[in-house]
């Protein structure tokens, strides 16, 4: 099989999993089921060669056996298909781990179908089509939220137009600058912020953030979209259940107000980075629901200067597009014609899986699709309201991007601490390979697809790619194919080092919707 072949089935398969579910087995167990009339004492003289330990029978109606194996002697996965050669034994698997489903007790839960679309409405009536959502269920099967694997505490910057700070389902999960006294006047922490002890306001340069105008709203249901505090009995579910929610105030005007509220959330990541996590905060991703519609990037240089400067700080932006029916590598739009490394534009679709008509669009500008017509999340007044358009879809992104760092494995997670910059592609990388393709995003996007959130914290939580039963020929690390999407996207300059042995067809590598059409492909 061909490098380039074998890289992108055997990474991709690692590395999304789109089939199935993370290799979460007891590595040293077996289940095994024996042909009728088997007993202990034939299961004695049948394994004696293979090192392999009886630990008790599990059914009898099965004659299924668990054994273990002694793996300082065997491997598993060898023992494994020995076993599986003997004429006495019908099949031999691992001991799998299982775990309770994940679904939060949000009384409201049941009308966010975005997150988890039965196809009905909540009397039972046809509505949009069965698993249009991005599979968020499965993907709390792996991480809710909070914490990375070394214990850092996951911040998702906010930047819009206020929030009500005082809600019921939001407060718990409000990021907070302890060293700041609110209301004082004075910068006790000396950053240059003063009295920023619950985020900023880029408006009127202070720390008093706006809670109860029509910006506020839209904030506050951007807010609830990333990180609601769920699983509360209370109103509705966030892509994260728990989550650090940074909030600035800055999302209209002028760009220069836009520039200060990211230069606030990019100060505290540079902070937390300069002391080693004792001060400022550990963000990750920034969310954009705001801009300009026919506005080229090109002509306003310090959009991609700052969000290049916010993804070598290790933050990636998120940014919806228009609310109109455009092309955008057209049109133009700001900021999602911008063209930083760092920067994942969202476009909107419904519970129906189809473009949304009042969406922007673009083959080279917009990578991706989320759920953005008739979104339930938090309101101003401690409510909560249904909202439409693509400022509710980016914060979908925006979530996943932080569940994917509560989920990702302790060797991505050490990646990113230090390499920020160079992790924080890998994290986009994964998430833009692990879409949902949709015949409506074909050739309008960058990948063809929605977001899917439980392939994208699945391919986090198993980076690089495991072990298994798999050839060792054809084991290929997961960087292989975020290389490869990479050079697609144009994110890095094809080098020697990059082509390894250099046979990669560069004239083969045209899209990354390619990219996910042939893994669709092999995985059906």
């Amino acid at each position: 099989m061909p490098y380039l072949q074998r890289t992108i089935l055997i990474s991709v398969l690692l590395a999304t999993f789109v089939c199935g579910g993370p290799a979460r087995f007891v590595e040293n167990e077996l289940l095994v089921r024996f042909d009728a009339g088997i007993t202990q004492a034939d299961i004695e003289m049948i394994i004696m060669a293979d090192n392999l330990e009886i630990v008790r029978q599990v059914s009898r109606p099965l004659n299924l056996w668990l054994l273990r194996v002694d793996i300082q002697k065997n491997q598993l996965s060898k023992t494994r298909r020995r076993v599986e050669n003997i004429p006495e034994i019908k099949y031999a698997q691992r001991n799998h781990y299982l775990s309770l489903r994940n679904t939060p007790d949000d009384p409201l839960f049941v009308q966010q179908w975005n997150f988890h679309n039965t196809g009905l409405d909540v009397n039972g009536n046809p509505s949009g089509i069965e698993d249009a959502d991005i599979d968020a269920p499965e993907a709390w099967d792996i991480s809710t939220g909070g914490e990375t694997v070394l214990g850092r505490t996951i911040v998702a910057a906010i930047v819009d137009g206020g929030c009500d700070m005082d809600h019921q389902d939001l407060q718990a999960n409000f990021w907070s600058n302890p060293a700041d006294i609110a209301g004082n006047g004075i910068d006790e922490d000396d950053n240059g912020w003063v009295d920023d002890s619950l985020g900023w306001n880029a408006y009127a340069h202070n720390g008093s953030i706006p809670q109860t105008n029509s910006d506020a709203s839209h904030g506050t249901h951007v807010a609830g979209i990333v990180g609601a505090h769920s699983n509360n009995a209370n109103q509705v579910a966030g892509v994260n259940w728990d989550v650090q929610l940074m909030i600035v105030a800055g999302a209209s005007t002028t760009e220069a107000v836009a520039m200060e509220a990211y230069t606030y959330v990019l100060e505290q990541k540079l902070a937390w980075l300069d002391s080693d996590g004792l001060e400022g905060a550990f963000v990750v991703s920034a969310n954009s629901s705001f801009g300009e519609n026919y506005v080229s990037c090109d002509t306003m240089p310090v959009w991609n200067d700052m969000y290049n400067a916010m993804g070598e700080a290790g933050i990636l932006s998120i940014a919806a597009t228009a609310n109109v029916n455009v092309n955008v590598d057209n049109s133009g739009d700001l900021p999602t014609s911008c063209t930083s490394p760092y920067l994942i534009t969202v476009t909107n679709s419904n519970k129906s899986d189809a473009l949304v008509y009042s969406a922007g669009f673009g083959a080279v500008s917009i990578d991706l699709a989320a759920p953005g017509y008739g979104i339930l999340s938090t309101n101003y007044n401690q409510g909560t309201t249904t909202k439409y358009g693509t400022s509710m879809s980016a914060p979908h992104v925006t979530g996943a991007v932080a569940l994917m760092h509560a989920a990702a494995s302790p060797q991505l997670a050490q990646y990113y601490e230090d390499s920020p910059a160079l992790a924080s592609q890998v994290f986009k990388s994964l998430l833009l390979s692990s879409v949902d393709l949709l015949a409506s995003l074909d050739g309008v996007t960058v990948t063809g697809g929605r977001l899917n959130l439980h392939h994208a914290v699945l391919a986090a939580s198993i980076w690089p790619a495991g072990s298994g039963d798999m050839n060792q020929d054809y084991a290929t690390n997961v960087q292989d194919v975020v290389i490869l999407v990479n050079l697609i996207l144009g994110n890095l300059p094809p080098s020697p080092e990059l082509v390894l042995a250099g046979d990669l067809n560069y004239d083969t590598l045209v899209t990354v919707q390619d990219l996910v059409r042939l893994i669709h492909l092999i995985l059906q």
